[in-house]
């Protein structure tokens, strides 16, 4: 199976549920999440975030965070450990103020 290394960045623009990353949709797919990283933009304000794991349809599978802070100005790793997906599984982010939070994902995808 083929393996490559990609990323994917998203600026939240709105405070809905945004997909910042979807796994490979083919049979038997993975991909394996390395790093995502959260970036506020507003320099003014914290800014509150959260991500769920769902599958294809937009069903939680899990809760990665909730309502976490970030200050004003600042990046947090949110995931620093990997997360398999399995095929067509979405990582989906909110953020208390629109265009206040920047995500790159950086991703090896298993096809």
């Amino acid at each position: 199976m083929p393996e490559t290394f990609t990323n994917s960045g998203v600026q939240l623009t709105t405070t809905g549920i945004t997909d910042i990353y979807q796994a490979p949709t083919s049979s038997g797919a993975r991909a394996v999440v390395i790093s995502s990283l959260a970036a506020n933009v507003t320099g003014t304000v914290s800014v509150q975030y959260s991500v769920d794991l769902t599958n294809s349809s937009n069903t939680l599978v899990a809760t990665v965070a909730k309502n976490i802070s970030v200050p004003a100005g600042a990046t947090l790793e949110l995931i620093p450990n990997k997360i398999v997906l399995t095929s067509g599984q979405k990582l989906r982010a909110t953020a208390g103020a629109a265009s206040g939070i920047n995500v790159v994902t950086s991703v090896l995808e298993i096809t």
